[in-house]
């Protein structure tokens, strides 16, 4: 480390998120978290940046937190777990965070189970929420349980406590008046460290859903089961596709999703899928065509603003979960849809 940080105070400790060469917007929703938890211990707010040139990110990230440690390191270019898992163990070793949160992502899921058992500590995982007790100081996490048919509050008991954000629950955090500073911190990494090696990148459909203002979603209800499936299967996905292009005049990013079902007969790649054992979403508006509403399926959507149901049966249950429910063929329903939006100014 170039510089010499206070150690005697509390830290939470946010992991930065970086995409496309800048800051990922879970990033300030952990950002928002952490300021608020450092508020109530009376601590400081710090970021952790790791990667190759990302010191304009690590410059950045102090508009909004107190701290920032930056390791820019050439082996930490390309995300490999045990390289990251190091080096953070390091920097905490260095630094004694009280708390160290994260995003609910791919690659954290990866690293943050290995650090906290390098940390001898416990993590909590899609938490929704976060608190401070007020009689122990230990971290109070909020999640959903059950597939996500009730909520619960776990505590965790040792330090320091690590828990992971689930993307799109909590707004962005706002720029500070004070910047904050930046420390540059050298992990000392070995390239013989690392147990993989990347030998390509496959490029491939790029799909944020997490990251969507809207979503429209199809579901058993396109007919996927007719006798005439593959045009059943154009027709239904144009429809939704018309749909997506006409929202996009009042969103910023709509995409176009599905059910279990829809992903399983071949009609949309894995990636676009919704619910317990696909993507997690919270678009401010999402509407369902023909999907019934089984708990895998909202388990996917848990905190979406505004809920749509599309669907001919009257008993399905999406309709509980629905703001908004329209009774009727989608067939019907979608180019009505499409034809008001279109005449609205």
């Amino acid at each position: 480390m170039t510089d010499e940080c206070d150690g005697k105070h509390k830290r939470i400790l946010i992991l930065v998120e970086e995409e496309d060469g800048q800051i990922a917007s879970i990033t300030f929703e952990l950002l928002r978290a952490g300021r608020e938890l450092a508020d109530k211990i009376g601590g400081i707010l710090c970021t952790a940046v790791l990667g190759h040139e990302v010191v304009d990110i690590a410059n950045e990230s102090t508009d909004f937190s107190d701290e920032c440690y930056c390791l820019n390191q050439i082996l930490l270019a390309d995300f490999q777990v045990d390289l990251y898992v190091h080096a953070l163990e390091k920097l905490c070793k260095n630094i004694n965070p009280d708390i160290i949160l994260m995003g609910q992502t791919l690659d954290n899921l990866d690293l943050a189970p290995r650090l906290a058992c390098k940390m001898g500590t416990e993590l909590i995982t899609d938490c929704i929420g976060f608190d401070i007790d007020q009689g122990t100081g230990r971290l109070l996490c909020t999640k959903p349980i059950y597939g996500d048919n009730a909520i619960a509050i776990f505590i965790i008991e040792k330090k320091p406590y690590m828990a992971m954000l689930r993307s799109k629950v909590m707004g962005a955090i706002g720029r500070s008046s004070k910047k904050g500073k930046v420390f540059n911190f050298d992990p000392a990494l070995d390239g013989s460290l690392a147990k993989t090696e990347l030998i390509k990148k496959v490029t491939g459909e790029r799909v944020s859903l997490d990251k969507a203002d809207a979503i429209v979603a199809g579901g058993r209800g396109l007919k996927i089961e007719g006798d005439k499936q593959e045009g059943d299967k154009q027709e239904g996905l144009k429809q939704l596709e018309e749909l997506v292009g006409v929202l996009k005049n009042f969103f910023g990013k709509v995409e176009v999703a599905g059910s279990r079902p829809l992903v399983d007969a071949g009609w949309l790649p894995p990636s676009r899928q919704i619910g317990l054992t696909g993507e997690k979403a919270n678009p401010q508006l999402y509407i369902a065509v023909g999907i019934s509403g089984a708990s895998q399926h909202l388990s996917g959507i848990l905190g979406s603003k505004k809920i749509v149901a599309i669907n001919k049966d009257e008993r399905a249950p999406i309709f509980k979960s629905a703001d908004y429910g329209v009774v009727g063929r989608y067939e019907d329903v979608i180019p009505a849809l499409i034809k008001k939006l279109k005449e609205l100014p």
